[in-house]
């Protein structure tokens, strides 16, 4: 088992050893089948050569089997023009035409069946003056290049369906692996998100009987309203991964105004303007429409320091524009960011564009196009 697997991975190797066992077999089957056919050329050096050229044909069945078939087959024909006794130089075409229909594509292995059967034929018919007539000599020449072709060809589809039970496996296993990480993610960050609004909730409720400052009791209020946002969009999307059914909506734009609400902390106004009307969205230009928007805003939170951001949608025929600004501090695009690379990606993905850098008066401003065919879903 160990030499089969060492031959295995050294395909040439493996090769050139049946060509040369090969060689030797046919060599001296011919010697010997040419001793009782006294009618025919004498072997010589010529036709061993010729023996031999066919089995170096074969050293390359696998990397390139048509040109195996074209020297096997090729040589063959010569050592028979040449009328060098019969006998079992035919393998070398045999095997030939087995190696390129287990190893090329049903249309070149059928191509090199037809040129080898048409290159036969006629010859067996009119320069060799077969005896037997067109009917005998087209069934005992498909016979013996047919035969190889089907079995060649019954390894390659059985190769392939192997390939493609195995690449369904994995499939298999990735999609598993992805469930149960799905599935953690839920517990895990469902729970916390669960936990925050409670809390967020609970405290709210104690400001309700013991006013506090109205910083507090709006801050507290955000927190509420992002965290029980993120938690329906999580069971959202894990819902629509595992093919359960989910109460939450599912994201898009008609959700920016509470995004726009729940981005309003620290000190920061958002304002959002819309223009156009937005009419039936497909669902993909909708949800990245809703998470640009919704990384955007991330964004400025996180980073810009800014007292003022502006969310613009423009909707129009066959497409969605959507530009969010702040007055922050700008500056470059900080390295080692995700946010805007998924941005851009959501955008490039349906055909659009992205655009996000530092404004020219001071602050930030990322630019998406989204575009979509009307009426698809």
């Amino acid at each position: 088992m160990h030499l089969i697997a060492w031959f295995s991975r050294r395909p040439l190797l493996t090769d050139t050893v049946l060509a040369v066992s090969l060689g030797i077999l046919v060599t001296v089957g011919t010697y010997a089948a040419g001793i009782d056919q006294t009618d025919m050329a004498k072997l010589d050096a010529r036709a061993y050569a010729l023996l031999w050229l066919c089995a170096a044909g074969l050293i390359l069945r696998r990397k390139w089997p048509l040109v195996a078939v074209l020297v096997s087959f090729g040589f063959t024909m010569l050592y028979v023009v040449l009328r060098y006794p019969y006998g079992p130089i035919f393998l070398y075409a045999m095997v030939a035409i087995y190696s390129i229909a287990a190893w090329r594509s049903a249309k070149i292995a059928t191509g090199a069946l037809i040129f080898c059967l048409l290159a036969h034929i006629p010859w067996s018919l009119w320069v060799e003056n077969e005896p037997d007539g067109l009917l005998f000599t087209s069934l005992t020449t498909s016979f013996w290049l047919a035969a190889p072709f089907a079995a060649g060809t019954a390894v390659r589809i059985h190769r392939e369906a192997q390939a493609s039970l195995r690449g369904e496996e994995k499939h298999r296993h990735i999609y598993e692996e992805r469930l149960r990480i799905a599935q953690e993610v839920h517990d895990v960050v469902g729970h916390s998100l669960a936990v925050i609004s409670m809390n967020a909730g609970a405290a709210l409720h104690v400001l309700s009987k013991q006013p506090g400052p109205a910083s507090v009791e709006e801050s507290l209020k955000a927190i509420r309203q992002s965290s029980t946002g993120a938690l329906d969009e999580l069971r959202s999307t894990l819902a629509t991964f595992t093919g359960t059914l989910s109460d939450a909506p599912n994201p898009g734009l008609e959700l920016v105004p509470s995004l726009v609400a729940a981005s309003e902390v620290g000190g920061l106004t958002v304002r959002l303007s819309e223009h156009g009307t937005r009419g039936h969205l497909p669902s993909t230009v909708d949800l990245a429409g809703y998470r640009i928007a919704q990384e955007a805003l991330a964004n400025v939170v996180r980073h810009a320091e800014a007292s003022l951001a502006t969310v613009t949608i423009a909707y129009s025929p066959g497409r969605v524009e959507i530009t969010v600004s702040d007055n922050g501090v700008g500056g470059a695009i900080r390295p080692g960011g995700s946010g805007l690379e998924s941005m851009g990606e959501r955008a490039r993905s349906l055909g659009g564009t992205f655009q996000a850098g530092p404004c020219d008066g001071g602050g930030f401003k990322v630019h998406a196009v989204l575009p979509f065919e009307a009426g698809k879903q």
